[in-house]
């Protein structure tokens, strides 16, 4: 069995390796504003992000939050939101991630990286950017992003792609999944990953509409996405699971709908109707 400073430094690697060969990133779809801040608690981090706003009067923010040895721009493709839609977009990079501040802590899947969150709607608030905000997140982004809704009366939703429901987990799953390792995790960096635990955070608030897409054969599976949204004290009204046939953890995006499941885009019309 493998120690935790073993699976500390491969997760640390990970987090460092870049997403695209190309040395910039690409620029988003015009027009739009980049910017960067500083969170406010510690260990701070400089927040590197973009606003694409909406096409016409907005109807609201889409805060977009990738996925865990991603990047922003890997979500630029929901332009259509606010070409087709009229809901503002803001997208960023998580600490350790693309042009964000990489000062080789270790990812946390959601302990720290809360205060990313908060930091960017903290800008968007100061920006006036028009209200309800809500998140789409994917993967790790999705419980951050759950997370942080938790605690955040701002946000009025989150459509969740593929949350993990507790950070422990989440890593010895990736661990045995993806790299075949059996890891024990232990000391702080354990202990930071296990209070990152969706049911436990979401019971604060009782207002939050959560939709949570699924993949049949995702890594985190449909029990646990019914614990998370069982964990919430949102009415069943504002809470949905969906599980899209066939689907894996990162192809969920692809999916086109049949006659029983809607398709993601359509996934997402509906939710930000409903928010509205």
């Amino acid at each position: 069995m493998l120690h935790t400073t073993f699976a500390a430094l491969v997760m640390m690697v990970l987090s460092q390796l870049p997403t695209k060969r190309q040395s910039l990133p690409p620029d988003p779809p015009a027009p739009f504003e980049r910017f960067v801040v500083t969170t406010e608690n510690e260990p701070h981090a400089q927040i590197a992000g973009v606003v694409m706003p909406a096409t016409g009067k907005a109807r609201g923010t889409v805060f977009l939050l990738h996925g865990f040895s991603r990047r922003k721009e890997d979500l630029y493709g929901w332009n259509w939101i606010r070409r087709d839609l009229n809901w503002n977009l803001v997208a960023f990079d998580f600490r350790e991630h693309g042009q964000s501040s990489r000062t080789l802590h270790l990812t946390t899947l959601g302990y720290y990286e809360t205060d990313d969150v908060k930091a960017i709607v903290d800008h968007a608030e100061q920006l006036g950017l028009a209200k309800p905000y809500v998140i789409y997140g994917s993967s790790m982004g999705a419980s951050v992003g759950l997370r942080w809704a938790s605690q955040d009366q701002r946000i009025t939703g989150v459509l969740a792609v593929s949350p993990y429901r507790n950070g422990y987990a989440a890593a010895e799953n990736f661990f045995k999944q993806r790299l075949h390792l059996n890891v024990e995790l232990q000391g702080g960096w354990s202990d930071q990953l296990r209070q990152v635990d969706l049911p436990t955070d979401l019971a604060k608030r009782d207002d939050l509409r959560i939709t949570i897409l699924c993949g049949e054969f995702d890594i985190f599976r449909e029990a646990d996405q019914r614990a998370i949204l069982a964990g919430s004290r949102s009415p069943a009204r504002l809470k949905k699971l969906i599980i899209i046939p066939g689907g894996y953890h990162s192809s969920l995006w692809r999916w086109q709908g049949n006659d029983r499941v809607p398709g993601h885009d359509r996934i997402v019309r509906d939710f930000l109707r409903d928010v509205r």
